[in-house]
């Protein structure tokens, strides 16, 4: 019998792909105190897990772990280091909520654009006049600039050529086929293309590389008027550049879905900032998603157990590789 611990509430339907599985003990977070479920990991075989922080200390305890299962595709409240010490594979839910994120992308760039509140208010006031203010405007023809063309940053690509826009793409191994297939200009250093670029949004992991990519210097350099967007992970746009430039009127906006300290502090000075739409770690929240992501953690512990977990769901490839080769 396998133990299987879901650390927070996740949807039924992947609850049930557990319940299936004759050789499963399902242990719910969610029915447990903080004790309880402290003595639960420890005997835990798999681990599927959201935001609940899994750290060396919790994680050294659980004797028996054979699997850690994201919900989601981010993977900062887990320690890779020390499962993949351990040769234990972390499992992410890789293709569920590409959709969900790329569409709040489009869904922040439109609102940006069009303003619709603002028109809203117009009409329930009676301010007809407002429609010569030609505050909206096309995405057609205006420049994004992609960092990341994994599979969040290809499903931007795909709405935002929709849409006319002219799409440059930057990534670290990129997919040149891919690019050229959705009408994409692959770009080496994103750096030198950022005076062109209308609207940057990023879509990589936060890493030490990639913690503050975009700061002070690269706003600086990109023109005035622009618009960041962050639906990736908070601190890969470093918050206080970003706030002066939204104040000094350099930036025409910014949105984010991911900060670096979560929930926001009530005096945080993005809360005042000019021009800038927020939602709360939400972006892969879709009920799809919900859904997709939930039965694609309690399939790759399933497939764990079974010695078949897809390479392209396994956060921690390559590090467990390696520690392979160090023991050799």
């Amino acid at each position: 019998m396998k133990t299987v611990v879901v650390t927070e509430p996740i949807h039924e339907a992947g609850i049930a792909v557990l319940k299936r599985r004759e050789d499963v003990e399902l242990i719910e977070g969610r029915r447990l105190g903080a004790e309880a479920l402290a003595q639960a990991l420890m005997r835990a075989d798999a681990v599927a897990v959201r935001t609940f922080k899994l750290d060396a200390a919790t994680l050294a305890r659980s004797n028996r772990l054979a699997v850690v299962a994201k919900h989601g595709v981010g993977c900062d409240n887990i320690d890779i280091a020390h499962l993949s010490g351990r040769g234990i594979p972390v499992a992410i839910t890789a293709s569920a909520n590409k959709v969900a994120v790329a569409e709040q992308v489009l869904a922040f760039l439109l609102m940006i654009a069009k303003d619709p509140l603002a028109y809203d208010r117009a009409a329930r006031a009676g301010d007809w006049a407002f429609r010569t203010s030609l505050k909206a405007y096309e995405l057609d023809g205006r420049t994004m600039l992609i960092i990341g063309f994994g599979r969040i940053g290809r499903e931007v690509a795909v709405r935002a050529r929709a849409f006319g826009m002219r799409v440059l793409v930057s990534d670290i191994a990129i997919d040149h086929a891919a690019a050229k297939a959705l009408g994409c200009i692959v770009v080496e250093d994103f750096r030198a293309h950022l005076a062109e670029t209308d609207v940057l949004t990023v879509h990589v992991p936060k890493t030490p590389v990639t913690a503050g990519f975009i700061g002070a210097g690269e706003i600086d350099a990109m023109k005035r008027g622009a618009v960041i967007i962050n639906c990736a992970r908070g601190g890969i746009v470093a918050e206080a550049p970003l706030v002066a430039a939204l104040q000094s009127g350099k930036l025409a906006a910014a949105a984010l879905d991911v900060f670096d300290e979560e929930p926001l502090a009530r005096d945080h000075p993005l809360l005042a900032a000019p021009n800038v739409w927020l939602s709360p770690h939400s972006a892969g929240s879709s009920a799809e998603a919900g859904r997709r992501m939930a039965v694609d953690t309690a399939q790759n512990i399933l497939d764990a157990f079974d010695g078949k977990l897809d390479p392209a769901n396994t956060f921690n490839l390559a590090e467990l590789a390696a520690a392979a080769g160090r023991s050799v």
